[in-house]
């Protein structure tokens, strides 16, 4: 059976499935080819994905639909605020803002707040630095000031400590999450940050998910990094 037929038939018995795990096509091949050893499933499994009839999207995970990966478009006002700050930081720094979820979620949130994330020990010395410029910076807000202080601003810049493992992606000069340490930021920001505003972390995680190839396992280590991994893994689930 050729590759192409191989892969009909398999879609033709996931129809009602988005993703597909390699358990699930291995009892499909066996139930069909007897004959076939498990070293020949591996092997016609790894023809499929090559041949670009099967797209993996995490470990053990398979979709037939094929999906884009997230690269983000920064706006002009991201990358002059980026560069202006990196010089003041010495580790690694990372960004994501308010706008790249609206591009994701394909909404309109008028609020413009950049996170900044880079080592605990350049926190303090980043901010005092950033005391002088025009967009109110805060450093690790809690509840109280998030409240009564943060919502006041439609333009912000919050830093919080950069997380060890933390998926990121390179552009250039620019470092930001990957589109699942995104996700799993989204989730952990939700509730303080990004609902009082206007987002919809349904409507955000629905859309990254439609619109891009989302690693399931990677978002979940990091999910797990964060202790989140029970909690998110159930959520996406649950909109799948």
């Amino acid at each position: 059976m050729k590759n192409s037929e191989l892969a009909s038939k398999l879609k033709e018995h996931f129809a009602n499935q988005s993703v597909i795990t390699t358990k699930e096509i291995t009892e499909v091949l066996v139930n069909a080819f007897p004959e076939l050893s498990p070293s020949t499933i591996s092997w016609r499994l790894n023809q499929l994905k090559k041949e670009k009839l099967i797209y993996q999207t995490g470990r053990g995970l398979y979709s037939f639909e094929f999906k884009p990966e997230y690269t983000p478009d920064f706006s002009l006002k991201a990358k002059r605020l980026y560069n202006r700050i990196k010089p003041l930081c010495k580790a690694d720094l990372s960004m994501w803002d308010t706008q790249m979820l609206n591009d994701i979620g394909e909404t309109s949130v008028d609020r413009y707040w950049m996170f900044l994330s880079t080592n605990k020990e350049e926190l303090e010395p980043l901010f005092e630095n950033m005391l002088d410029f025009s967009k109110q910076t805060f450093l690790q807000p809690d509840k109280e000031v998030i409240s009564r202080y943060l919502m006041a601003h439609n333009e912000a810049v919050i830093i919080t400590p950069l997380v060890s493992e933390t998926p990121l992606y390179k552009s250039g000069e620019y470092t930001t999450p990957t589109i699942e340490g995104l996700l799993v930021n989204v989730w952990l920001k939700y509730e303080s940050y990004l609902q009082p505003i206007g987002f919809d972390i349904k409507t955000l995680y629905e859309k990254a998910f439609k619109k891009y190839s989302v690693n399931q396992s990677k978002l979940l280590r990091y999910a797990a990094r964060r202790d989140k991994r029970n909690e998110i893994n159930e959520f996406i689930k649950s909109i799948a």
